[in-house]
């Protein structure tokens, strides 16, 4: 029982951090905010986190699972799937987590996800990164591999960043893209179609480097 009442104080306390977090972010949430809305004392967040940052790092990371549970960097592809087949599910699964879903709570959190990717607040996001974005980004790494056989590690991992970098600008940026070019702001009528842009575009980049490898490089 007493491990049931201490899972169950755990979980409202995530639910009410992710509220919380995503209005105040890290610095301005205080552990009392937190616990008065999960309704626990305000030493629970201590003793089922450490600190409020644990707890920060814990919310970012329950967002992040629940995004690719749901847009899986592989969805739809087997052993019989092209590489340009995996590219396409890789990026689109990227894109569609950029897409605003009607949850202000989760678009939010997104937003401050972005923020960690860029410069980590805390020391223990580091986890975070190593646990989730390290195997996807590898993923990725092994999909450029079969696109560009024989190319050493730098030309792959440049190809690689510049794929994702395509992707998140779509989700870090898009207030601007929106304020600047409204056409390409991502939303779900225009996922499809981005998704199939980039690939495109990557392919042709990819296609001129391997040209260029084997001496037929374009004019």
């Amino acid at each position: 029982m007493h491990d049931s009442q201490d899972e169950t104080t755990r979980t409202r306390l995530l639910h009410a951090a992710r509220v919380v977090f995503a209005s105040d972010g890290l610095h301005r949430a205080t552990v009392r905010k937190i616990s008065a809305l999960a309704r626990a004392n305000i030493a629970a967040v201590n003793y089922h986190f450490g600190s409020k940052e644990n707890l920060y790092v814990a919310v970012l990371r329950d967002h992040l699972e629940q995004k690719l549970r749901r847009n899986p960097r592989d969805a739809g592809v087997n052993g019989l799937t092209s590489p340009r087949g995996r590219l396409r599910a890789y990026v689109r699964s990227m894109l569609v987590e950029c897409v605003y879903d009607g949850d202000a709570v989760s678009a939010r959190l997104g937003r401050l996800l972005s923020q960690e990717f860029v410069q980590a607040s805390s020391r223990c996001f580091h986890s975070v990164i190593e646990n989730y974005c390290a195997p996807s980004y590898a993923m990725l790494l092994d999909i450029v591999r079969q696109l560009l056989p024989g190319s050493d590690h730098e030309t792959v991992s440049r190809c690689a960043t510049s794929i994702v970098g395509q992707c998140v600008l779509y989700g870090h940026a898009g207030e601007v893209i929106s304020l600047i070019s409204p056409d390409m702001a991502l939303k779900p009528s225009n996922v499809e179609a981005m998704a199939d842009f980039i690939v495109e575009f990557t392919l042709g980049g990819i296609e001129r480097l391997s040209a260029s490898r084997s001496g037929h490089a374009f004019s």
